[in-house]
C-alpha cells in the first residue's frame, strides 16, 4: 500500500513537473510570435527562449506548427474563461451568445496582434466548440434559437466571426461592426429582430478578467 501511494506520487509531480515544462513552452511562444509573428520563428527561437535543450523541446512540439496551434489554443482558452465570467450569470441562451459574440470581437478590435494571431490557426480550441455548442443547445431546446442542425449552426458562428476578424485586421471598420456582424448571426439563429435589437442596445459588460494581450506577454515569464 505504502509502495502503491509513493508510485501515485511521484506520478503526480511528474505530470506536474511536465505540465510546468509545458507552460513554460508556451509562454516563450508567445513572446516569440509577438516578436517575430506567426510565420517567421525557426525552431531554435523557441528552445532560446525557453532556455531549454533541444531534446526537451521535442519531447513536447514537434514542429512550430504544432506550437502555433498549442500556442492558440491557449489564448482562446484565456478569452473563453474571461467571456465566461461574464455572462455564465445570464440566465438566457440568447444573451450568453450576444455578449460572448461581442466581447470576443471587442478583444480582437482591441488587440490586432491577438486578433491576427488567433486568426492565423484554421480551427478553434475545444472550449470553444464546448460552450458555443452548449449555448447552441440550450437556445434550441427552449425554443429561442431555430435553425435545422446544430453542427450547421456552430460554423456559421464560427465562420462568421472569422470572417469579420479577417475583415477587422484588412481595413478600418465602423465602429458598430461588431454589433452588425452580431446583428446577423442572431438573424441566422432565427432570434426576431425585436430581440436582438434590444440586447445590442444593452451596455457590453466590461471583462473583470483581463484575457492575456499577446502584444504584452513580453512582462510574462
Amino acid at each position: 500500500m505504502n509502495r502503491k501511494k509513493a508510485m501515485d506520487h511521484r506520478t503526480r509531480v511528474g505530470q506536474e513537473r511536465s505540465n510546468r515544462t509545458r507552460l513554460r513552452i508556451l509562454e516563450a511562444a508567445m513572446r516569440v510570435f509577438a516578436e517575430k509573428g506567426p510565420d517567421a520563428p525557426v525552431i531554435q527561437d523557441f528552445i532560446i527562449a525557453a532556455d531549454m535543450s533541444r531534446g526537451t523541446f521535442y519531447n513536447y512540439f514537434n514542429s512550430i506548427e504544432e506550437l502555433l496551434i498549442a500556442t492558440s489554443k491557449q489564448l482562446e482558452d484565456d478569452l473563453i474563461v474571461s467571456i465566461q465570467a461574464e455572462i455564465e450569470s445570464m440566465p438566457s441562451p440568447v444573451e450568453r451568445m450576444t455578449f460572448g459574440m461581442l466581447l470576443w470581437l471587442q478583444k480582437a478590435a482591441d488587440d490586432p496582434t491577438w486578433c491576427a494571431f488567433v486568426n492565423r490557426v484554421a480551427h478553434h480550441s475545444p472550449m470553444v466548440e464546448t460552450q458555443v455548442g452548449a449555448d447552441l443547445r440550450d437556445g434550441m431546446a427552449r425554443g429561442e434559437f431555430f435553425c435545422p442542425d446544430i453542427d450547421a449552426a456552430y460554423d456559421m458562428i464560427v465562420g462568421t466571426l472569422r470572417q469579420a476578424m479577417n475583415r477587422m485586421m484588412a481595413e478600418k471598420v465602423p465602429q458598430k461592426y461588431p454589433k452588425l456582424v452580431v446583428q446577423t448571426v442572431l438573424q441566422g439563429l432565427g432570434v426576431a429582430g425585436k430581440q436582438s435589437n434590444a440586447l445590442l442596445e444593452l451596455a457590453l459588460p466590461k471583462m473583470r478578467r483581463p484575457a492575456r494581450t499577446i502584444s504584452r506577454v513580453s512582462a510574462v515569464s
